[in-house]
C-alpha cells in the first residue's frame, strides 16, 4: 500500500500514540487522525475509524521508552558513569531520575536526545515494514550502497577473529569454501534497511543468502558457497582449534 503521508507525520504519530491518545491513518485521505480519550466526541469518533479505510498506530507503552534508556546506557563508554545511570533505572520513578541525572551532563544529554530520536525513526521504519506501507517520499530513507571487497581490503573486526564457514547445511561438508565480502555504508538497525539490502543484494549480485559482521569502521556482508552443492546456506561461527 503507497501513502502520501510524509515520514515524519507518521514518526510522531508513532511516538506519542498512547491508551488514551489515539492515532490511525486515513488511508482515502492521506492523512492522520487523532482522537483523544479526553474528548467529548471521544466514542463516536472511534465509531468513524473502525473499517478498512484507517490504520490504526499501536500505542506506545512506557516499557517501549524504558528500553531506549537501558540501550542508551549500553553506549556510555565512561563505565562508572553507566553504572550510575544503570542503578537510577533500577530505582523507583526511573523516568524522573533519568531525566534529573541526564541534565546534570549536557554533552552526554545531548547525546541522549539524539539516541532517543534515532530509535523513535527506527520503531517507525520497522512499523512501516511490518504493516506494508510504501510511503512515497523516500527521503528518510538513507542511501545504501554495497561494494564487494578485494581480498586485501577486508578487514575483520577483531572480536570475530577466527570467524567463517563451518558446514554446508544442506550436503554437511566442512571444507573448501570460498567466501566473498560486501562492505556496508549503513548500519543494518532496522527492518525496512534490512530488505532494501536484500533487494540490492539480490539484484545487484544474486545473492539470496549471507551473513553480517558489525563492530568495525563499516559493516560488513560474507557470502560463501558449499564448493560441493553449490549451495549458499552455510553455517558461520568462530573457528575453535582442537
Amino acid at each position: 500500500m503507497k501513502l502520501k503521508i510524509s515520514f515524519e507525520d507518521i514518526k510522531d504519530a508513532i511516538e506519542s500514540t498512547s491508551f488514551e491518545q489515539h492515532h490511525f491513518i486515513d488511508k482515502t485521505k492521506n492523512e492522520i487522525v487523532f482522537i483523544s480519550e479526553h474528548k467529548e466526541d471521544y466514542e463516536n469518533k472511534l465509531e468513524e475509524v473502525d473499517h478498512n479505510n484507517f490504520i490504526g498506530i499501536p500505542a506506545r507503552t512506557t516499557d517501549d521508552d524504558f528500553q531506549i534508556m537501558r540501550s542508551f546506557i549500553y553506549k556510555i563508554k565512561d563505565l562508572s558513569l553507566a553504572q550510575k545511570f544503570d542503578d537510577v533505572l533500577n530505582r523507583k520513578k526511573p523516568f524522573r531520575n533519568f531525566r534529573k541525572m541526564i541534565n546534570q551532563y549536557p554533552e552526554l544529554r545531548e547525546r541522549w536526545f539524539e539516541h532517543y530520536d534515532k530509535e523513535i525513526i527506527n520503531d517507525t521504519m520497522n512499523w512501516l515494514c511490518i504493516s506494508d506501507i510504501d510511503i512515497e517520499d523516500k527521503n528518510f530513507m538513507p542511501n545504501i550502497e554495497i561494494k564487494e571487497l578485494e581480498p586485501y581490503e577486508v578487514k575483520i573486526p577483531e572480536e570475530f577473529e577466527g570467524f567463517g564457514s563451518i558446514a554446508c547445511m544442506k550436503c554437511n561438508t566442512q571444507d573448501g569454501f570460498k567466501t566473498r565480502y560486501f562492505e556496508l555504508n549503513v548500519s543494518n538497525e532496522n527492518m525496512l534497511i534490512d530488505k532494501e539490502i536484500k533487494r540490492i543484494m539480490k539484484t545487484k549480485y544474486n545473492v539470496e543468502n549471507y551473513g553480517h559482521l558489525s563492530g568495525g569502521k563499516k559493516e560488513i556482508l560474507t557470502v560463501s558457497e558449499c564448493p560441493k552443492c553449490k549451495s549458499g546456506k552455510i553455517f558461520e561461527g568462530i573457528k575453535y582449534e582442537g
